[in-house]
């Protein structure tokens, strides 16, 4: 079930229409109950069995952290009780996500080896729904507690509400248990502005998602072969990966921005997930404003873990490559993610040798900033080619051919028509990049209804073919 299916608008009314009658003090139970139910129904419309691996990770999560406390901090056994969280949730998520990479590897070895004749069998593993979101939703409320930073639920039901979520349940954002647990028994009235504010966040990730995401992916993957062949145009490779960054940015932010409307009319909020990427002039700004829940996730629950900045300069520069490798690999069990993740590791490691990680605070310096920012949109875009790549040489060809700067005309007109598409992503990021440097003040009441009249208008019209969300796949 998608959020584009009558069947999400049937589940979600059903609870907008609970929460503006029974459901009017948000501590009422009953409402509190129906969303759960409506979660669970979400999760099961996918394969029904593999609601057993949502409740089984959330009970071991659930008696973990109500063990830790009992605990003294830092001990062995703590220690010990904690790893049987993280393993627990990492070998469910390695098993589904990543068991037919480990044997596909091995079987590589084993013919390199000359053990040809050992046939290693293939697991036809279909990946629950939002596994590697909720498995890290989960596993940050018990590093959380171990931390001592929070204190353990005593109620299992409220706990699964917080895992099981609907709106972020598949495809995040990643909410941390100390930014939602508070809210499931706060009181908080209906308020116009509220629901207004919710609608418009609605309205516009499904703008994202049906009229750009969905028209971009036409022509991209109607052209993405004939980019990458060895003898393509320039200007088309060029093209067709510009619609790639597009399409990938509208989809995710998209998503997010309809779960976050969503929940924000069901009396819930969750947070930011993206924050106009496409302008920022230093890596680390991009990770600021690019997934932010999992660059957060990462930063606090791995990089901080392995000691951050606060060793070497040698093992930062190591520490910061294990994550992004670590989160390429996240995003799936494929070499093109792991050079993804190496990609955006090695431009942090150079950013951060040159001094430059915080360029985008400083004032003046005009020329480097414009310089620098070119070199880390560059960077992006390039990183791109291996996300949608099939294979590894598949994104080495659609770079070469980019730099071939062999820019013949094009062929098929759609890669330019579906440029019309970009355009609301570049006016989106270029009113934010005013808007950050004090030259236009954020969008007030009356700017948000036009653009969300403009925006429902668009998705009325010009909605193109629907496709799954392309992070519901990791």
């Amino acid at each position: 079930m998608s959020f584009t299916s009558f069947a999400f608008a049937l589940l979600f009314l059903s609870v907008l229409g609970c929460r503006l009658t029974f459901g009017r003090d948000k501590r009422a139970r009953s409402y509190l109950a129906f969303i759960l139910g409506v979660s669970v129904v979400f999760y099961a419309w996918h394969i029904p069995p593999y609601l057993c691996i949502l409740i089984l990770s959330c009970l071991l999560d659930y008696v973990v952290a109500l063990a830790l406390p009992r605990q003294r901090p830092g001990s062995s056994r703590a220690k010990l009780i904690l790893c049987l969280s993280i393993l627990g949730n990492m070998g469910v998520l390695g098993f589904f996500k990543y068991a037919n990479f480990a044997l596909g590897s091995i079987d590589r070895l084993l013919q390199v080896a000359g053990l040809s004749s050992v046939d290693l069998p293939r697991l036809d593993l279909i990946l629950p729904m939002g596994i590697s979101f909720y498995t890290f939703q989960s596993m940050s409320y018990t590093i959380d507690v171990y931390r001592g930073k929070l204190d353990p639920i005593r109620s299992f039901w409220r706990f699964f509400l917080y895992v099981s979520f609907f709106p972020q349940l598949v495809a995040g954002p990643i909410v941390r248990a100390r930014d939602f647990l508070y809210q499931i028994d706060r009181r908080r009235k209906i308020r116009a502005g509220v629901m207004l504010e919710g609608s418009f966040l609605v309205i516009r990730g499904f703008f994202l998602k049906m009229v750009v995401a969905d028209n971009v992916a036409i022509a991209v993957d109607e052209t993405w072969v004939a980019a990458c062949s060895p003898d393509a145009s320039s200007l088309l490779s060029m093209i067709v990966l510009c619609l790639f960054s597009c399409q990938i940015f509208a989809d995710f932010a998209g998503y997010s921005s309809i779960a976050r409307g969503a929940a924000y009319t069901m009396g819930f909020r969750v947070p930011v997930n993206f924050n106009c990427p496409y302008i920022a002039s230093t890596f680390k700004e991009f990770w600021t404003r690019w997934h932010i829940s999992l660059s957060t996730w990462l930063r606090d629950y791995l990089y901080f873990s392995l000691g951050g900045n606060r060793k070497s300069r040698l093992r930062t520069y190591v520490n910061l490559m294990i994550v992004m490798l670590l989160g390429g690999l996240w995003h799936g069990a494929a070499t093109t993610f792991v050079i993804w993740g190496a990609m955006h590791g090695a431009a942090l490691v150079v950013e951060r040798m040159l001094g430059l990680e915080r360029l985008h605070q400083r004032p003046g310096r005009g020329l480097i900033k414009f310089a620098w920012a070119l070199v880390v949109q560059c960077t992006v875009l390039a990183t791109w080619a291996f996300f949608r790549a099939q294979w590894t040489g598949e994104g080495m060809t659609l770079i070469r051919r980019i730099l071939s700067f062999d820019f013949a005309p094009l062929n098929d007109s759609m890669p330019l028509v579906a440029l019309i598409f970009v355009v609301p992503i570049v006016a989106m990021h270029a009113r934010a990049w005013l808007a950050d440097r004090s030259h236009l003040p954020p969008p007030g009441a009356c700017e948000k209804a036009v653009w969300a009249g403009l925006m429902l208008a668009g998705i009325l019209t010009t909605y193109g073919k629907d496709n799954a969300f392309i992070y519901f796949q990791f």
